[in-house]
């Protein structure tokens, strides 16, 4: 079942069948022979002058021996309207292409395609980067200082140096002091210009507070890697096959009695009022082979699985992440154990939804979170989480991106599969609308938003709170963001009877 199908719009797959042909090495006639068609009307169909049917669809696949869905054109489509965006880049204003050669080399060249997004989004990011680096350096407190300083210093030896040429009545005295004192701010003056480049190159203590930081690195090893990681997923999946593909509601069961049969690791839900506090707050492994893990019971089911399965991954997958990891261009040990957890809850979530039967429900569903999260009997921000990671080759889900953020509009987490950039500084301006769920708590807003890029995205936003680890303490509240390319959007419940033609206002009402 593919994202883009014939039920959701017409298909116009001239392309490809010209491709196709050309590839067999038939006329159109030959080829509207076996296919039991007339060759005008397959003359129609090769210039999108009729769409592809679903019964011509089938003749196709069955006589060519092409992949079902191949033909439908949902990511050709998509790579299309990328490469559209890349092409839109000021960068290219002297060598866009034409828009009917760039649809033909998408559908001959699909795999070059995506290198070529790939490449340009990596250009993006270091570019914007690049940028943001500067104001954020322009400002600093260090660098204004420090140039006040280089200029100071090098007004005085300029006085120094004007001293000694102007006056040639000086005394062998006073011109050995005055040439001495010229060496002296000279060496003075190199010392602040390699302090200065040591701060610009982030080597300095000064510049640690510009250098990327430890939750940038794991955003970035999402991204490298498409929000997809197969060899948890196929590691996921064994697990599940080994624990008998337990049902939602049997997960629990199953997590607990593996953790103590497999690793010898006992665990107990524990009363909030009997531990008023653990040393991870809502959680605590005592014993370093074997123990117990104590789980607060003011979690979830959902957190009670996904914590016993990120156990599960550390300790008895721990070779499958540590190879991951190696992988990663990680700078510190902080970064490295950042990665680790955010692999860790890569393959929680994977057991928790297996890819084919969360992807299928997901279209099934055309992504009600709600739903899913019923089915699944998981929670509404480990579903966003979920659909964000549906990028496995030839079965990839809709890209979507996600963003957490407090009330204050820090973000706290931010993934993007759709292509959106999301600001990796400061906080979330008022205009993306994911602030605007915490004027309605509980429910699910929606957002039509156009990027700077002129792309418009579609999203929805609701708050979820974390529960507190104390009898009668308030949880932490969040507000959670899931939004695609608003041509996605289509396949998204959310958006029905939602008009589009005016997306920039931003409040679309829920």
């Amino acid at each position: 079942m593919k994202v883009v199908n014939s039920m959701a719009r017409q298909i116009f797959a001239g392309r490809k069948i010209r491709h196709l042909r050309g590839q067999i090495g038939l006329t159109q006639i030959a080829m509207a022979t076996q296919l039991g068609i007339s060759a005008a009307y397959l003359n129609l169909v090769e210039h999108n002058q009729r769409p592809l049917s679903r019964k011509l669809q089938k003749r196709l696949e069955d006589t060519f021996k092409i992949k079902e869905g191949e033909l439908s054109g949902g990511e050709e489509a998509r790579l299309l309207s990328a490469l559209n965006e890349l092409f839109s880049d000021s960068l290219f204003d002297r060598a866009k292409p034409d828009g009917a050669a760039l649809g033909d080399f998408v559908a001959v060249h699909p795999e070059i395609s995506r290198a070529l997004l790939k490449l340009y989004r990596a250009f993006r990011n270091a570019r914007e980067d690049t940028l943001k680096a500067r104001e954020v350096i322009s400002a600093d407190p260090y660098f204004t200082e420090t140039s006040h300083k280089l200029l100071t210093q090098l007004t005085s030896i300029r006085s120094f140096a004007e001293i000694l040429q102007d006056n040639d009545d000086l005394s062998d005295h006073q011109r050995e002091r005055f040439t001495t004192v010229l060496v002296d701010e000279s060496q003075k003056l190199t010392l602040m210009i390699g302090e200065l480049f040591d701060f610009i190159n982030g080597e300095s203590a000064q510049s640690s507070a510009l250098s990327e930081t430890p939750t940038d690195e794991v955003v970035d090893m999402l991204s490298a890697n498409d929000h997809y990681f197969v060899n948890l997923e196929q590691a996921a999946n064994q697990l599940r096959e080994r624990l008998g593909d337990p049902k939602p509601y049997g997960l629990f069961d199953a997590l607990a009695g593996y953790l103590d049969r497999q690793l010898g690791i006992r665990v107990e839900v524990v009363s909030v009022t009997t531990h008023s506090s653990l040393k991870r707050g809502m959680w605590e492994l005592e014993g370093e082979d074997g123990g117990v893990l104590r789980l607060m019971e003011t979690l979830s089911v959902s957190s009670l699985n996904f914590r016993m399965a990120r156990i599960i991954a550390e300790v008895a997958y721990a070779d499958i992440l540590e190879k991951t990891l190696l992988e990663v261009n990680a700078t510190s040990e902080e970064a490295k154990a950042l990665c680790l957890k955010a692999l860790g809850s890569y393959f929680a979530g994977a057991l928790m939804m297996p890819y084919t039967p969360f992807r299928e429900a997901a279209l099934e569903l055309r992504h009600d979170i709600d739903l899913l999260r019923r089915r699944f009997r998981v929670g509404f921000e480990q579903v966003c989480h979920r659909l964000t990671t549906l990028q496995k080759p030839d079965e990839e889900g809709v890209p979507f991106h996600f963003i957490r953020v407090d009330l204050a509009g820090q973000i706290s987490k931010r993934f993007s599969a759709s292509g959106l950039r999301i600001p990796r500084y400061g906080v979330l301006s008022p205009e993306w609308g994911v602030q605007d769920a915490f004027l309605k708590p509980g429910r699910v807003n929606l957002h039509s938003l156009r990027a700077e890029d002129q792309g418009v995205y579609f999203s929805i936003s609701k708050t979820v709170t974390k529960p507190g680890t104390m009898v009668g303490q308030a949880g932490n509240t969040f507000a959670v963001s899931l939004g695609c390319e608003v041509s996605f959007a289509r396949h998204v419940v959310y958006a029905d009877g939602l008009d589009f033609t005016h997306p920039d206002s931003v409040l679309l009402g829920g």
